[in-house]
């Protein structure tokens, strides 16, 4: 191999090697027309992961508590007194869907991620009020953390009413 061939492999491979440690940041696809109303209450659709909950404890640093998300289009039927399928919980107005592809965990407890699409659901009329989405690497993950659940947590305060 000669000297400018070995060369171009080392510089190619740093660049590699870079690109991997890069801080993530996440972007606002699509922003509320209009403000998000009602309590900071919402509920949390599909399976309750590492992710979700690093999400969960940065929105809740700006005051949101979270219900466990409930079909309001589930069939009842009578078992006993009990209906199943109904909850008298979830009467929340929005929903936030989580669908993290992850990379990797980073020794600190952070994530290195290929993709994050974090939305906001009206769940009345089963809107898309809010899309955020990141890549990279989240936050407790020296030495190269970036900002990703606390820029998704403050795209998605920002669009709520004051």
């Amino acid at each position: 191999m000669t000297r400018g061939a070995r060369l171009a492999a080392l510089l190619l491979s740093t660049l590699v090697a870079a690109a991997c440690g890069l801080p993530g940041k996440a972007t606002l696809e699509v922003a509320p027309k209009a403000a998000l109303t009602g309590p900071k209450v919402v509920a949390i659709m599909g399976t309750r992961t590492d992710v979700v909950a690093a999400l969960e404890d940065a929105l809740t640093e700006h005051g949101f508590t979270f219900r466990h998300y409930q079909n309001r289009d589930r069939m009842t039927e009578s078992v006993g007194q009990v209906k199943m399928g109904e909850s008298l919980v979830d009467n929340t107005k929005y929903a936030i869907e989580v669908t993290p592809d992850i990379f990797e965990r980073c020794l600190g407890g952070g994530f290195q991620l290929t993709s994050l699409r974090v939305s906001v659901v009206d769940r009345s009329s089963n809107e898309l009020m809010l899309r955020s989405t990141a890549k990279g690497r989240t936050e407790k993950c020296p030495p190269t953390s970036g900002t990703i659940f606390r820029d998704i947590a403050n795209a998605i305060n920002a669009a709520w009413q004051k």
